[in-house]
């Protein structure tokens, strides 16, 4: 059975905008980002685990479905510097990883127009030669190579641009998901004050 099935059970549902709720606590601010990235604040990474847990949840819910992120922060009141720090930092790395697979799909679509070429001169040289019906062993096995060799250079270009690219695409998709998630705070500290 699918993932899919499910994920109504294991994820809240926003009703007023019928968003998918990913929950995540956080002891604090801090812990969003990578503990190993040194940088400065505004610009340090996302921890590690977050993205896999992110990206495991991503799985569970259909990528029609638009998600919200609801941070709870075991703090009494909100601080929108590091609220913004984080949704910035998120911000950064989705685009980042989305311009990674947007090239990668980009590369895919150069090798197969390149594979495409190769097949048509390929095909073309066998179709002029085989005119010709020079009956030697050697011109036979390079109209035979002319051949083979033009249509193996068409697979690999078609499955290039409707197999390989595939996954590509997809991951473009729930990467853009994730760019247009809502961002919200939860506090659980003594006041609970929420920042939306």
């Amino acid at each position: 059975m699918k993932k899919h099935n499910h994920y109504e059970t294991l994820f809240r549902k926003n009703k007023n905008t019928g968003r998918v709720i990913i929950d995540i606590a956080l002891g604090d601010y801090i812990e969003f980002f990578n503990e190993w990235d040194n940088s400065a604040f505004k610009m340090r990474d996302i921890h590690s685990d977050l993205v896999r847990f992110l990206d495991l949840c991503s799985d569970y819910i259909p990528l029609r479905k638009k998600i919200e992120i609801v941070f709870s922060i075991e703090a009494s009141e909100a601080d929108k510097e590091k609220e913004d720090s984080i949704r910035l930092s998120y911000g950064n790395y989705y685009n980042a990883l989305k311009r990674l697979e947007s090239r990668k799909a980009n590369r895919y679509i150069r090798m197969s127009i390149i594979l495409l070429i190769i097949s048509l001169i390929l095909l073309t040289s066998y179709g002029f030669f085989y005119e010709i019906q020079v009956e030697t062993i050697g011109s036979l096995v390079l109209l035979e190579s002319l051949l083979i060799g033009g249509w193996v250079f068409a697979w690999e270009a078609v499955h290039t641009l409707f197999i390989d690219i595939i996954e590509p695409v997809r991951r473009i998709r729930e990467i853009q998901r994730f760019i247009e998630a809502d961002i919200t705070f939860v506090y659980t500290g003594s006041n609970n004050k929420e920042s939306v």
